[in-house]
């Protein structure tokens, strides 16, 4: 489906992050101009204090993507006030500013929990977080809501299921699928969390951005999964990579951590139905597409 608007001006915090990457080099090519911004700046980041105190598009959006850990290090560091501290500094100032469009990126892998009877979760499910993360990120969510509600700027929530295919670095990678491919490529052992059986869902980064880029442009406001809509087991995505790749893998499974979410599960019909929007890169295309990336 066609955009139903122009896009205004674009904000990022996190600037650093991958996923922030991302939609900056989307965004680029689409000639959506777009603001980074960065607890570390340079380097094309602004700094964070000038987002906080220097002047805003009074119509802009911004895609607010800094926080500080993911699932695992949720657990090891609980103490998240310096990211709530922040995004109450930021909604404080889109108080002031009705006609802004405020967009947090969320989590579609934790805030639900496991999903139950095997039925994907939709938006309109109650949240049952059962670790650290999708506490505080469902906690951020309210925060959101509550401020967009009380002084009516555009919010949005996007629940985002578990984005791959980008480039990410070779000593730091992020999410199965990197680390898988990086073990088949080098010949290193795979460790697992389980027996290879927890289904998560998994998007391709093109699909990411394209489904976020229609987002901003039609200002679209509520909760919304941003997903592919179907989940594979963790032993799935091992196979794709071993075919994609040509070698085989050594699989080491330990015990699951108990906040680790067995069954994702999610349901993308809301987004399709406001914008059109569907992922349209299967697992084992996306896999073989990053197998190829130097």
């Amino acid at each position: 489906m066609a955009a139903a608007s122009t896009a205004k001006p674009v904000l990022l915090t996190g600037g650093r992050g991958c996923l922030a990457g991302v939609l900056r080099r989307h965004f680029a090519a689409c000639g959506i101009p777009a603001t980074s911004y960065s607890r570390r700046p340079s380097d094309g980041h602004l700094a964070l204090d000038a987002l906080l105190a220097g002047p805003l598009p009074a119509d802009g959006t911004l895609l607010h993507l800094a926080w500080s850990t993911v699932p695992f290090t949720s657990e090891h560091n609980p103490d998240l006030e310096h990211d709530e501290i922040l995004l109450r500094r930021l909604l404080e100032r889109f108080a002031a500013l009705p006609q802004s469009h405020f967009v947090f990126f969320s989590s579609g892998g934790t805030v639900y929990g496991n999903a139950r009877d095997d039925r994907p979760h939709r938006e309109t499910d109650v949240c049952v977080p059962i670790g650290r993360h999708g506490r505080a990120k469902l906690a951020a969510e309210k925060l959101v809501e509550e401020s967009g509600r009380k002084h009516g700027f555009a919010w949005t929530i996007l629940r985002v299921a578990n984005p791959y295919g980008f480039p990410v670095s070779a000593s730091r990678p992020q999410g199965i699928v990197p680390v898988a491919l990086k073990c088949a490529r080098e010949g290193l052992p795979l460790t697992i969390w389980g027996d290879g059986t927890a289904r998560k869902d998994f998007l391709h980064h093109s699909d990411y951005s394209a489904a976020v880029e229609l987002i901003v442009r039609q200002r679209l406001t509520g909760i919304f999964n941003v997903c592919h809509g179907h989940s594979h087991a963790i032993r799935e995505v091992i196979d794709l990579v071993e075919h994609a790749v040509g070698r085989k893998i050594a699989v080491l499974p330990t015990a699951a951590p108990a906040w680790d979410v067995h069954d994702s599960l999610l349901d993308n019909t809301k987004l399709y139905t406001a914008s059109g929007w569907r992922a349209t890169v299967s697992l084992a295309e996306g896999i073989r597409l990053a197998a190829a990336l130097p």
